[in-house]
C-alpha cells in the first residue's frame, strides 16, 4: 500500500478531502498539508471524479481555491465566461465597473483583479490533470490496466481543454504536464508550440478509443476528444498561423457522423441528433440530452459540466447563467419608454406570477430574483432575423424565452453619456429552470421552487457546434462539397424554426454560430479566428466607444495577471 505524500488533488466529492488554500501569487503547486490524504492506492474513482468535480464548482468544500479572491469568479464556467464573452457584444458586466469596465470594452491590464479568475482556475485544472496521470503511471493505484488507460485519457482531454483556452488568451502559453514536478513553475512556451503539443496527445486520445464507444455520464470518451479536436483545428490559423481546416472539417463530420441518430428530423426526414427544441437543451432536465446518458437517446450535449441544485452547490454553471441574465438591467420602465405587460415572454403566455420589477417570474427562477448583472449589447440582438418594430414576432426559438420590448427586454437609451453600466442593454435569456419534454413543452415536473441553486447541466461542446464546425472548414476550403455545409448550416436553422437557406456566404455561418452559440464561450475566440475582434466589426462600447472602436493590435491577446509576475515569465507584448 503506498502513501501519496505529494499528490495534490482535493477529493471534494469522494471520500477525503484537502483545500487549496495556497496564493497563486509564486503558482505554488504543493498542498498546504501534503499528507492529509494518506493511502488512496484503492480510491482511483474518487480521485479520477474529483478531477471532474474541479471543473463543475470551486475547490473542495466549497471554498475559494484562489487566496482572497471570490469562489464565484475562479469556477471554470463563470471564469472562461467573464475572459470569454464579456468583452464581446454578447455581454456586458454591469457590477463593479471600476474592475470589470475595461474588460467589457476589451481593454484590459495586467491589473485587473478579473484577469486573476480565469487564468488561476486553468492553471489549477491543468495541475490537477498532472498530477493524476504522473500518479497513475507511477503506479499509485491499484486498478485494472484498462481503467487506468481510460482516466489517463480523460485527465489529458480536460487537461487539452483548459490549454485551449490558455492558448487562445495567451501567446506565450505558461504550460506544464505530468513531467513537471510539483513545485516547480510551468514554462512559458510559444502558443503554436503548444498547439502541436496538445493537439497530436488528442490525436493519440482519439485513436485509442473505439468508434462508437459511450463514456459514462458526465464523463468523457472519443466524441468529446474528437469534438476538442475539432475546435483546435478550426482556429488553427489564428492559433499558429497555418490553417488546417481539413482536420476541423474531418473530426466534425466523424462526431456528426456518430451522433447523429434520432431526435430532430430536417425537411428531407433525415435524423439530426440534435434535440427537437432548443429550449430543452437549457433546461433544468438536459442531463437526459448528454452523452452517455440513458434518459432520452439523444446525444447533443457532447460535453457536460454536470450540476446538482442541492448537492453540488456553485454560483457557477446554470446558476451563473439563469441569475446573471435576470431581473432588471437598471432602467425603470417609464425611463425606457415601455409600457410593461408581465404576463407572457415573447407573446407565448406562461400563466405564472409576474415579478413586480422585471420581465420574468418567481416560478421561472424558483429563487425568485435574479443578481441584475449581465446585458447583451444591440449589435448582438440584430443578428437575429425579426420584426425588428416590435421585437416579438420572431419565428426563431432560441428568443423564445427573451423578453418583449413591452417587457423590458431593450433597455436603450440614447440620452445616457458613457455606459453607464447597463442602462444600455438587453437582457437574451437561455438557460431556465424549467423541466422540459422534448418537444419543448413544459413538463408536468418540474424542479422545487425552494431551491435557490439551478441543477440544468453547462453544455461545454454540442452537436450543433460540430454542424457548424464542418460547415466553416468546408466554407474555408476543406473537402466537403458545399451542399453538404448548407444541409448542416440548415439543420441547426430549421431546429430552431427559420427558413432554410438556398445558397450562404461564409459571414451568414458566423452569424448563425453566433445564434446558435451565444453565451456558450465561443464568441471572443470566434471573432479572432474571423479577424473581426480588433478591426472589422464594432459594437455598442467596443473600445469605449458608444459607437464602438477598433482595438490596438496587442488586445488580442491578454497580459498574465500582475500576481504572478514575480515568478519570472515574461508579459505579453504590447503591456
Amino acid at each position: 500500500m503506498k502513501t501519496l505524500n505529494k499528490i495534490f488533488l482535493s477529493l471534494g466529492i469522494a471520500t477525503a478531502a484537502l483545500g487549496f488554500s495556497s496564493c497563486v501569487d509564486d503558482l505554488d503547486q504543493t498542498p498546504t498539508n501534503p499528507s492529509a490524504i494518506g493511502d488512496v492506492s484503492d480510491r482511483i474513482d474518487g480521485v479520477f471524479a474529483d478531477l471532474f468535480f474541479n471543473f463543475s464548482t470551486y475547490g473542495a468544500n466549497g471554498d475559494s481555491p484562489v487566496h482572497d479572491f471570490d469562489g464565484g469568479m475562479a469556477s471554470f464556467q463563470r471564469a472562461i465566461f467573464i475572459a470569454e464573452e464579456m468583452p464581446t457584444d454578447e455581454a456586458c458586466w454591469l457590477w463593479d465597473p471600476g474592475d470589470y469596465g475595461n474588460l467589457n470594452w476589451g481593454l484590459v491590464t495586467p491589473d485587473l483583479n478579473c484577469l486573476v479568475g480565469f487564468y488561476s482556475r486553468l492553471q489549477i485544472n491543468i495541475t490537477l490533470c498532472n498530477d493524476f496521470i504522473r500518479q497513475v503511471n507511477s503506479g499509485a493505484f491499484n486498478a485494472p490496466e484498462e481503467k487506468k488507460t481510460n482516466y489517463v485519457n480523460q485527465a489529458k482531454t480536460l487537461r487539452a481543454l483548459c490549454y485551449f483556452y490558455m492558448i487562445s488568451f495567451y501567446p506565450n502559453v505558461p504550460y506544464s504536464d505530468e513531467a513537471t514536478m510539483i513545485g516547480s513553475l510551468p514554462e512559458q512556451r510559444p502558443r503554436a508550440e503548444v498547439f502541436n503539443i496538445v493537439t497530436s496527445e488528442l490525436e493519440q486520445v482519439v485513436a485509442s478509443y473505439a468508434k462508437g464507444s459511450k463514456p459514462v455520464y458526465g464523463y468523457l470518451g472519443r466524441d468529446a476528444a474528437q469534438a476538442l479536436l475539432a475546435k483546435f483545428y478550426l482556429n488553427a490559423e489564428a492559433f499558429t498561423g497555418t490553417a488546417q481546416w481539413g482536420k476541423a472539417y474531418t473530426n466534425a463530420k466523424e462526431v456528426i457522423e456518430n451522433l447523429a441518430v434520432g431526435g430532430f428530423k430536417n425537411s428531407n426526414g433525415e435524423d439530426t441528433g440534435l434535440v427537437p427544441s432548443y429550449q430543452a437543451v437549457f433546461g433544468a432536465n438536459n442531463n437526459k440530452y448528454a452523452l452517455g446518458n440513458a434518459g432520452s437517446g439523444i446525444n447533443e450535449i457532447i460535453w457536460t459540466l454536470p450540476q446538482d441544485a442541492v448537492n453540488l452547490l456553485s454560483y457557477s454553471g446554470a446558476t451563473f447563467m439563469i441569475n446573471a441574465f435576470a431581473g432588471t438591467n437598471g432602467v425603470s420602465v417609464t425611463e425606457a419608454g415601455k409600457t410593461p405587460d408581465y404576463t407572457s415572454l415573447n407573446g407565448v403566455d406562461w400563466t405564472f406570477d409576474p415579478k413586480a420589477n422585471g420581465c420574468v417570474s418567481t416560478s421561472w427562477y424558483n429563487s425568485g430574483d435574479g443578481w441584475k448583472c449581465m446585458v447583451a449589447r444591440k449589435s448582438f440582438v440584430r443578428k437575429f432575423e425579426w420584426d425588428d418594430a416590435t421585437m416579438a414576432t420572431s419565428d426563431d426559438k432560441r428568443v423564445a424565452l427573451w423578453c418583449t420590448s413591452a417587457q423590458q427586454f431593450t433597455a436603450e437609451n440614447p440620452t445616457l453619456v458613457g455606459d453607464d453600466w447597463g442602462k444600455n442593454g438587453y437582457l437574451p435569456i437561455k438557460f431556465s429552470n424549467w423541466n422540459f419534454e422534448d418537444d419543448g413543452t413544459l413538463s408536468a415536473t418540474q424542479p422545487d421552487g425552494t431551491v435557490k441553486q439551478y441543477g440544468g447541466d453547462y453544455p461545454v461542446i454540442r452537436l450543433s457546434e460540430m454542424y457548424l464546425t464542418a460547415a466553416e472548414a468546408i466554407m474555408n476550403g476543406a473537402p466537403g462539397s458545399q451542399a453538404e455545409a448548407l444541409k448542416y448550416v440548415n439543420n441547426v436553422r430549421e431546429r430552431a424554426g427559420v427558413a432554410k437557406w438556398t445558397s450562404m456566404s461564409l459571414q451568414d455561418v458566423r452569424d448563425e454560430r453566433c445564434r446558435e452559440l451565444y453565451t456558450e464561450n465561443t464568441r471572443r475566440t470566434d471573432l479572432i479566428r474571423y479577424n473581426q475582434w480588433c478591426t472589422g466589426y464594432s459594437w455598442e462600447w467596443k473600445g469605449g466607444s458608444a459607437s464602438g472602436a477598433n482595438l490596438p493590435a496587442y488586445a488580442r491577446n491578454y497580459p498574465l495577471p500582475s500576481r504572478v509576475m514575480g515568478s519570472g515569465f515574461t508579459q505579453t507584448p504590447g503591456y
